[in-house]
C-alpha cells in the first residue's frame, strides 16, 4: 500500500488489515511455502488502538483474553482505545488455556486447550444470554453497561477503564443479578428482595 498525501497536516495515519490470514503456496523444494499477503511487523506494530474493526462497533460487547495466572491481560489481546478514542475492550474474561470441545476430532482427543478471545468471548456470550433471559427487555447499551459496572478491576487498578483489560474481568452473579433487578424505564437497578 502507498499513501500518497493530497494535503498533509500531521502525517499519521491509520490502517487496519482485517483477516488477511496467511495462506499455503505449495512446495519450494522439501518446505512449505506460504503467502504473508500482509502483516504488521513487530517495528510498525502499536499494541495500543489494535482491536479489531468488528469488535470496535458501538453496540458490541469488546472481550478482552484475561490470563489467571499472570493476572493480566494475555499478550495475544488486543489493546484499546478504538481508532476515533473510545473505550475498548469493554471488559475480560478468561480466555487462556480454556479446555474446549475438540470439534471433528477422533473419539479419543474430545478435548483441546486454546488461548484467545476466541475463547473469552463465548463465556461473556453466555452470561449476556443469561442476563437476557432474566429481563429480556435490556438493550444492548444497557447490558454492556451492567456488564461493564460489574466488571472486577485488576489487583492494584483502579475501576477507570484501561486499555488492555477495559473496565476489569467479568462478574457473571453480579451482571446476572442487577440485570433480573434492572428497570429499562428508569436506566436503574432496583433491590432484589
Amino acid at each position: 500500500m502507498r499513501l500518497i498525501g493530497q494535503k498533509v497536516r500531521d502525517g499519521h495515519y491509520h490502517a487496519w488489515i482485517e483477516r488477511d490470514d496467511p495462506r499455503p503456496l505449495g512446495k519450494l523444494g522439501a518446505q512449505q511455502a506460504w503467502s504473508f499477503p500482509s502483516f504488521f511487523s513487530a517495528r510498525s506494530n502499536v499494541d495500543r488502538s489494535s482491536v479489531s474493526s468488528l469488535a470496535c462497533g458501538q453496540r458490541v460487547v469488546s472481550v478482552a483474553n484475561f490470563d489467571r495466572g499472570s493476572g493480566r491481560a494475555n499478550v495475544s489481546s488486543s489493546q484499546g482505545p478504538t481508532r476515533d478514542g473510545r473505550p475498548k475492550p469493554d471488559i475480560a474474561a478468561l480466555g487462556t488455556n480454556v479446555v474446549a470441545a475438540k470439534g471433528f476430532a477422533p473419539a479419543n482427543e474430545p478435548w483441546i486447550a486454546m488461548t484467545g478471545t476466541s475463547m473469552a468471548s463465548p463465556y461473556v456470550t453466555g452470561v449476556a444470554g443469561l442476563m437476557l433471559s432474566v429481563n429480556p427487555r435490556l438493550t444492548a447499551a444497557q447490558l454492556n453497561g451492567i456488564l461493564r459496572r460489574n466488571a472486577t478491576p485488576l489487583s492494584g487498578t483502579t475501576y477507570e477503564w484501561q486499555n488492555d483489560i477495559g473496565f476489569g474481568v467479568i462478574d457473571a452473579p453480579a451482571s446476572v443479578l442487577e440485570a433480573a433487578s434492572f428497570d429499562e424505564y428508569t436506566n436503574v437497578s432496583k433491590k432484589v428482595q
